[in-house]
């Protein structure tokens, strides 16, 4: 009996029937390991894939292999990582890419199709990606990605320019906001460099231009980014933008970037709906190693509805609670009580009411001994970025503010590079008994 086929085909039947996130969190890296004596056994990934399986999906996973086999099969789901084929020595490329090799494109490790959780929400636009990928600067050019905060549009383009990459190491890509584009415009006018500033956006076979609506009201970065685009464009090379709304309204963008943003194709990424969240979250767990129950997952994903990133920061409070209270596996109960506000003493309410962002910015700075304008400012020194990071974890989980907010406090940082402070300080905080101790210590002096 051919398992891998029979596999193959009850993968196909199981991608019909379940939802797109749920069947690439749960279903695509599993593999029929064997079937002896009307026994299945299934391997999943990790354990958490094991349990929720055996939970949710036992059902409609046997009926699907049993329509292959024609046999009433029992299912037995194992941790087993997935085996990789061997590569086609006749085409295996000269080269090889990694995400996180230093490059200039100024891309996020994190942020590559791997990671992406693909559900109805961005479906089309994850499409549309792929066809970039195989054609660009020919199909699709540009590429438009708008909808709202956290919503993915960042980790999409990223990942398209990772997978330029991987499939050609010496393309000139580059990933930059808007915001700094204008702000490299200005210092170059300021110190008649312009001609190193045009050479620098105009030489690249691919821009990933993020939150272009920045640009609007801004004549002089909106003709200097006029000549840019038509530049790269008339070349063949490719652009892509993310916005928070479509061109059409963007407030204050001239007619002529309207035109040439909607040349190619436009599309819009929505929340995500109940079973993207569940694989969100799931994934999540996976790269943070948490422990936690298929029924709290599915609590969580009915009681976030926002976007990814509120997903993010409430499961990373979470985690921290069930740290702090030394909590093994985190289960219903847990959750339910996070998320009801009563059970929170009266003492860490009038805490929390008391805080806010200078005042957990003038503690950092007093108890790393700086003064606040540095931890706030430009300076890369080790001693003010390792404070910086922990300013910016305790902005986000003490009194929850949004990545962007973080960012503009803390010298004007990009969300990508707040959202690295936040994990690099959760990671320490769950496994460096220095640098929980170290917190605690900043947070009794608020």
């Amino acid at each position: 009996m051919d398992t891998e086929r029979i596999w193959k085909n009850t993968q196909e039947e199981l991608k019909i029937s379940l939802a797109p996130a749920i069947f690439q969190t749960f279903v695509l890296k599993t593999q029929l390991v064997n079937i002896e004596n009307n026994v299945a056994t299934i391997g999943c990934p990790n354990t958490y894939s094991v349990d929720f399986n055996k939970k949710r999906h036992y059902d409609i996973i046997k009926n699907a292999l049993d329509n292959q086999t024609k046999t009433d099969n029992i299912l037995n789901f194992i941790v087993q990582e997935t085996i990789k084929t061997e590569p086609d020595t006749n085409n295996t490329p000269l080269f090889s890419y990694s995400p996180n090799r230093s490059n200039n494109s100024s891309l996020h490790p994190k942020y590559t199709f791997d990671t992406l959780v693909v559900g109805n929400s961005n479906n089309f636009a994850y499409a549309a990606a792929q066809g970039i990928v195989k054609n660009p600067g020919l199909s699709y050019n540009p590429f438009f990605i708008w909808g709202g905060v956290g919503v993915g549009k960042t980790h999409l383009m990223q990942a398209i320019g990772h997978e330029l990459l991987k499939k050609n190491p010496d393309l000139k890509i580059k990933y930059f906001s808007a915001e700094t584009f204008g702000n490299e415009l200005v210092n170059a006018l300021k110190t008649k460099t312009m001609n190193q500033f045009k050479d620098k956006y105009r030489n690249l076979d691919c821009i990933l231009v993020d939150d272009i609506q920045f640009i609007a009201g801004k004549e002089y970065t909106q003709e200097e980014f006029f000549h840019t685009f038509n530049s790269l464009h008339m070349n063949g090379k490719q652009v892509i933008l993310t916005s928070d709304r479509k061109p059409s309204e963007i407030d204050h963008l001239e007619d002529r970037l309207v035109s040439r943003f909607m040349g190619g194709l436009t599309v819009d990424i929505q929340l995500p709906d109940y079973e993207m969240r569940i694989a969100i979250i799931s994934q999540k767990i996976e790269e943070k190693g948490i422990q936690i129950t298929p029924e709290a997952v599915e609590f969580l994903a009915n009681n976030i509805e926002s976007n990814i990133r509120e997903i993010e920061g409430k499961l990373q409070e979470i985690s921290v609670q069930s740290i702090a209270g030394q909590i093994g596996e985190i289960d219903l109960p847990f959750v339910q009580n996070f998320f009801n506000p009563s059970n929170l003493t009266s003492d860490i309410q009038n805490l929390t009411s008391k805080l806010n962002p200078r005042h957990i910015i003038s503690v950092c700075a007093k108890h790393f001994n700086i003064k606040t304008s540095d931890l706030c400012g430009k300076s890369r020194k080790k001693e003010l970025v390792t404070a910086r990071h922990i300013t910016a974890y305790l902005l986000l989980t003490q009194i929850n503010l949004p990545l962007e907010e973080v960012g503009h406090l803390l010298g004007g940082r990009d969300h990508t590079s707040i959202m690295h402070a936040r994990d690099k300080i959760h990671n320490d905080f769950s496994t460096n008994s220095q640098t929980r101790q170290l917190i605690n210590q900043i947070k009794s002096s608020f």
